[in-house]
């Protein structure tokens, strides 16, 4: 499992910066998310030979997902070698966030706090 610590916009991209270095090569984009509610984060992930690998995006970086998501900027991690392009990444959260607001089988904790980041605009119309 791998924490994204934050988000950075370089020119035409997003890098998503992890709590390890991710010095091992052939880390490959699944592009598919799901969500880890009672962790309250979005899970993208990974594949690394036989094995899947929880790139974890925890409410500390959601601002920021919120703020790009309409640009849909491709989003890329570092491995250390070379930056892995996130694909799918707008369209599993756009997926993602469709199926949680005002869904309380995610929990109603987990579903309160996306949508105050996510929904807020759409409240106060």
């Amino acid at each position: 499992m791998i924490t994204v610590t934050s988000i950075e916009s370089e020119e035409s991209k997003l890098i998503a910066k992890a709590d390890v270095s991710l010095p091992f090569q052939g880390l490959e984009p699944e592009g598919r998310m799901l969500v880890d509610s009672d962790g309250a984060a979005f899970v993208y992930l990974l594949g690394h030979k036989d094995e899947f690998i929880h790139l974890r995006f925890e409410q500390s970086t959601w601002e920021t997902i919120h703020t790009y998501r309409n640009m849909e900027k491709p989003v890329y991690v570092h491995t250390g070698l070379q930056p892995v392009l996130l694909e799918d990444f707008w369209t599993e959260i756009d997926f993602l966030l469709d199926n949680i607001e005002g869904n309380h089988n995610y929990g109603k904790e987990f579903v309160d706090k996306v949508e105050r980041i996510f929904f807020t605009d759409r409240r106060e119309d």
